[in-house]
């Protein structure tokens, strides 16, 4: 997690306590000092920073059907 963006991006996260489970989160540099930096999208909840353990971006998005879409 030492490589994770610290900027505010959200990604996914693997929990420490319970590997099985991921969480989108993201580190809010708002709270820079904060001893619980790393907050969850889905709810108020925050974690401390070793909290997870591996950490990956969001892939890109599949592109649109209207990008697809060329004149015939």
């Amino acid at each position: 997690m030492d490589r994770a963006p610290q900027d505010g991006r959200w990604i996914i996260a693997i929990n420490r306590h319970e590997p099985d489970t991921r969480a989108v989160i993201r580190w809010d540099p708002a709270r820079f000092g904060d001893d619980r930096p790393w907050h969850v999208a889905s709810c108020q909840h925050s974690y401390p920073a070793d909290a997870f353990t591996d950490w990956m971006p969001f892939p890109d998005c599949p592109p649109s059907a209207e990008a697809d879409q060329s004149p015939r």
